[in-house]
């Protein structure tokens, strides 16, 4: 429907249509905003992995030192602080994965409910009637600021994370590459 259709419509009507059209620009840019933080969500998850697979390498090759140098103690006693250090490492950087990973699903699932109600709003013909009585509207637009206050909360949430923290110089790095 051009902006040429829309003279024909009563105003309550074109008024509606020109709101939803705001919102579905609304949730076309918060799916993308989380799509953004599932895919940094992602590097970092794969960042971690490797940092754990590079401990682990490194625990065993400690292993292999100490098995070999029995015989000279005071070295022994260096690797096994060494190694346990590295276990502690190891147990930090599985915690981090699965804080991270948690993050990520409860992000999947955050965009998956911005993809439905993205859907669930994507034209006059899916909106259904709009509210004829001043309460709907009410309830409309109430239930439309309770949703507002609650994706604020989450995304102060998402801010305060150790993870949002700890990536954000890569995320600069990256807006810094981004532009022209």
């Amino acid at each position: 429907m051009t902006d040429e259709d829309l003279t024909d419509l009563p105003g309550p009507v074109r008024a509606e249509l020109t709101r939803l059209r705001a919102e579905r620009v609304v949730f076309v840019s918060e799916r993308e905003r989380l799509l953004e933080q599932l895919r940094e969500a992602d590097e970092t998850t794969r960042g971690l992995m490797a940092d754990r697979d590079r401990l682990a390498e490194q625990v065993s090759e400690l292993g292999d030192r100490v098995r070999t140098g029995s015989d000279r103690e005071d070295r022994d006693e260096a690797l096994s602080a060494e190694l346990a250090g590295a276990h502690q490492d190891r147990e930090a950087l599985r915690a981090e994965l699965t804080r991270t990973r948690a993050e990520r699903d409860r992000l999947r699932l955050r965009l998956l409910d911005a993809e439905l109600a993205l859907a669930g709003t994507g034209g006059v013909e899916t909106a259904g009637p709009a509210p004829t009585t001043p309460a709907g509207e009410r309830d409309r637009v109430a239930a439309a600021a309770a949703r507002a206050a609650r994706l604020a909360r989450e995304l102060a949430a998402t801010r305060a994370t150790v993870s949002w923290r700890v990536t954000a110089p890569l995320r600069a790095v990256r807006r810094r590459g981004r532009q022209p």
